[in-house]
């Protein structure tokens, strides 16, 4: 090949390849991350003087003009490729390798923060509290990373090797000592990943992506960081690691000092008054260069989490432990800046162009908010505990004196010796289950799988003499990538906002609010749904009728339609029908084949895969999908007809879910046109979609130009134009002979 003449450009760790000088009016023609990128000079090739930057996708070779313009562009690359997003700029090895020949001593402090060792290490200077929670964090950061790139790796190979290349794949994963799932809030249980079920994961092959469900083993109750010996199972994630990572700075006399327990404070808040406008004074004087607070200067960020006395770094309530010779860190006020002239000028005259949106033109201000609920406040769920082993069984398990069994919600865990399984008690008898289980979850439930993991994990354990009575239980996560999550992310937040206002307003629908996390624009974790398989997966399988529809598998499996598990089963289906109704039309969710409805073994339908939202649809104007929301002659079977009971509950349902939305139009179209603002979500951009139009589209299926007289006719309407309507067969019909999906 012949060589090219390229302009590169590297920047925020990215290389960039234009025909020539942007400035001139060049294109870029490629570009790569520099992350983790190798760069390496070619030695004893065919040409002189040449060079190449690598990653798992990309690979550039490039050639320059002589020897020092080389080392200069391997020196840039490497820097940026070894360069750690938490810390700026750490100093790479080739920069290290410079400065020790200028300076041969050991430990000499650098300009920008870190100190140099022999052998080209770097140790920063962060004090052990601030040192601990970097380590936690880039741990952290990068086994989620590890976890998403076995995906990303297996969609390179073959589609017919990905299930047998995947176990040795997860079975290299590194977990760090103290890494858990991110899939969680921060009031959660804490619970630590101790290893990985490389056997049992799942690969799922597409054309283009290789989602995988990963199996972890996890641990809680154990003991917390040096000075707290306590082993409660039921600490959530903020306690924790307020605990964890609390460590007290140690001065080099080894003594501690809290902070308000020295006799000369008062002296040191005079120190503390000077100290800015001495280190202003310093600033004036250093080369006629002045450094603003907030600024960074030689690579220190002037900014009080990097100073020696870190203020959050307490123990217990009401001090702050500090080394005797450390100094204060500046006044709160200081941190607070003014907004630039210019650019609040130019704030200022877009507000004046600004369109007026729906929030403005009312002019009304929010009265009543809605708190988001954490759990299900309308059906209160009772677990049912079985204990494999009876004769050790006892009806309330503690640790420490702290219940473990208050915080589980279904699965399986092991204490000690003792396997212990959990499911909800909602008047769907076992019978039912186990029959469901066989046609659902291919034989086997999610408290026998996880029982049996456990116990698979529990031999594997290396005991090291102690008595070991920690809770270990399963968790589960599918990994994705070459998938863009975020959208689904803010659909899945606006079904969680609707299931607070539903269960605010006491309608009592039903929804599923899974947890997705969008760790990347690439990838992404999503929570797994158990005891539950898709639609289309339900017809396919072995033991679904091959008469009688969906109708009919709910008699086979839940009994007699006068039995108490068939009028329960039939509660959740119709109680989770209307809540998912409620959520398709009003956030406009469209592509609803059988493979993107799921159905769990108690009942419910649970909604999945929101790519296409907000009015955005799969063919775009020549979508079949026209129907409010999806309403199949199988659904109305399964309720008993449209003058049944039954039905008349899902109607009342729907119409007080809707009128509960409209109440809380606000905040809703509030949320929406924040998250549209300079989005680059599909269903906010583009011709179709853009300049408002899908929050123009929101508000109108709100309906709050209509009377409040009429809006139940209007909801009604909804719901009769929706029963067995023909494009809704269409889209089944295009979906089976494109797809295979089941109708």
């Amino acid at each position: 090949k012949h060589w090219k003449s390229r302009y590169f450009e590297i920047e925020e760790r990215m290389l960039y390849c234009y025909n020539y000088r942007p400035s001139m009016g060049g294109k870029l023609i490629r570009a790569m991350p520099l992350e983790g990128a190798v760069v390496q000079e070619i030695k004893n090739g065919k040409y002189p003087f040449t060079f190449e930057a690598r990653n798992q996708h990309f690979e550039f070779v490039m050639r320059a003009k002589n020897d020092a313009e080389v080392l200069l562009w391997i020196k840039l690359l490497r820097g940026e490729s070894e360069a750690n997003a938490l810390i700026p700029h750490v100093i790479s090895d080739d920069e290290v390798a410079e400065e020790e020949k200028k300076e041969s001593s050991d430990g000499e402090g650098c300009q920008d923060g870190t100190t140099k060792k022999k052998g080209g290490e770097i140790t920063t200077k962060l004090t052990p509290n601030q040192q601990a929670r970097y380590d936690f964090f880039k741990n952290e950061r990068d086994f989620v990373a590890a976890v998403c790139d076995v995906a990303e790796v297996l969609r390179f190979h073959d589609p017919k090797e990905r299930k047998a290349i995947a176990p040795g794949l997860v079975s290299r994963l590194s977990i760090p000592p103290c890494a858990y799932v991110p899939l969680c809030k921060s009031t959660d249980v804490w619970r630590r990943v101790e290893s990985v079920l490389a056997d049992d994961t799942r690969v799922f092959n597409t054309n283009e992506r290789c989602p995988m469900i990963y199996y972890f083993v996890s641990k809680r109750g154990e003991k917390i960081g040096t000075t707290l010996g306590i082993r409660n199972p039921n600490l959530d994630v903020a306690e924790y690691m307020h605990m964890q990572f609390q460590v007290p700075q140690v001065d080099p006399m080894g003594g501690l000092t809290a902070i308000g327990e020295h006799e000369d404070l008062e002296g040191h808040d005079v120190e503390l008054n000077n100290s800015k406008d001495e280190s202003r004074e310093e600033g004036r004087h250093d080369d006629n260069i002045e450094v603003k607070d907030g600024e960074i200067k030689d690579g220190v960020a002037d900014d009080d989490t990097l100073d020696m006395n870190d203020p959050t770094d307490a123990v217990g309530t009401g001090s702050v432990w500090a080394a005797e010779d450390s100094t204060t860190s500046r006044p709160k006020s200081s941190l607070f800046v003014s907004l630039p002239s210019k650019l609040a000028l130019q704030l200022n005259r877009f507000e004046s162009r600004r369109k007026l949106s729906y929030l403005d033109r009312t002019g009304t201000p929010l009265k009543n908010t809605t708190p988001i609920v954490n759990k299900k406040v309308m059906e209160k769920t009772v677990l049912e505990n079985v204990i494999d082993d009876d004769d050790s069984a006892s009806d309330n398990v503690s640790l420490d004196g702290q219940s473990v069994t208050g915080s589980v919600t279904s699965g399986s865990i092991i204490m000690g010796d003792q396997v212990m399984t959990f499911q909800p008690a909602d008047g769907v008898d076992k019978a039912s289950l186990v029959r469901a289980k066989n046609v659902v979850s291919g034989g086997e439930s999610w408290t026998e799988k996880t029982a049996r993991m456990l116990k698979t994990a529990k031999q594997n354990i290396v005991k090291d003499g102690e008595e070991d009575t920690s809770v270990y239980e399963i968790e589960t996560l599918m990994a994705k990538s070459n998938d863009d999550l975020r959208q689904e992310v803010f659909v899945m937040q606006m079904i969680h906002y609707f299931e607070s206002v539903f269960a605010k307003a006491h309608v009592a629908v039903w929804l599923k609010t899974y947890r997705i996390l969008s760790t990347s624009k690439s990838t992404g974790l999503i929570e797994v749904l158990t005891d539950a398989t898709s639609i289309d997966g339900l017809k396919k399988s072995e033991g679904y009728p091959a008469n009688g529809g969906l109708r009919a598998y709910f008699e086979q499996v839940y009994g007699e339609p006068t039995s108490k598990s068939f009028l329960a089963a039939q509660r959740n289906f119709t109680r989770s029908l209307a809540g998912y109704s409620l959520v398709c039309y009003l956030l406009g969710l469209n592509d609803r084949h059988n493979g993107n409805i799921m159905i769990d073994t108690r009942g419910h339908i649970i909604h999945i895969d929101f790519g296409f939202a907000f009015g955005m649809a799969p063919g775009h104007e020549w979508s079949f999908e026209r129907a409010p929301f999806k309403m199949t002659r199988d659904y109305i079977d399964v309720m008993g007809g449209t003058g049944s009971d039954c039905f008349k509950e899902f109607k009342k349902l729907f119409v007080d879910g809707f009128k509960a939305a409209r109440s809380n139009s606000l905040t809703a179209l509030g949320l929406v046109e924040i998250m549209m603002y300079k989005s680059n979500y599909p269903c906010f951009t583009g011709t179709r979609y853009g300049g408002g139009v899908s929050l123009k589209r929101f508000e109108k299926r709100l309906m709050l130009n209509v009377p409040d007289s009429k809006v139940e006719k209007k909801a009604e309407q909804l719901i009769t134009s929706s029963i067995d309507h023909y494009g809704t067969k269409l889209y089944d019909i295009f979906q089976k002979q494109s797809n295979g999906y089941a109708i």
